[in-house]
């Protein structure tokens, strides 16, 4: 196995954090089925898809490909 540097280290929790995140705002979204929650619902998305670009980058530059499936 390969050593790990220091930023590393720090950034692979911070994108399972991540991970995590996108995740649970993806169960939200798909548990709110209200009319009245569609402003609500344009944010979350809005949220959810600035996460997926954040991951994908971050894993684009620690492993050269996306990690999350």
């Amino acid at each position: 196995m390969s050593k790990r540097s220091p930023e590393q280290t720090i950034m692979i929790p911070y994108l399972r954090r991540l991970i995590r995140e996108h995740r649970a705002i993806n169960r939200l979204i798909d548990s709110t089925k209200s009319v009245a929650a569609s402003e609500n619902l344009k944010t979350l998305k809005r949220a959810r898809l600035r996460l997926k670009d954040k991951i994908a980058a971050l894993q684009r530059h620690y492993y050269g490909r996306s990690l999350a499936r």
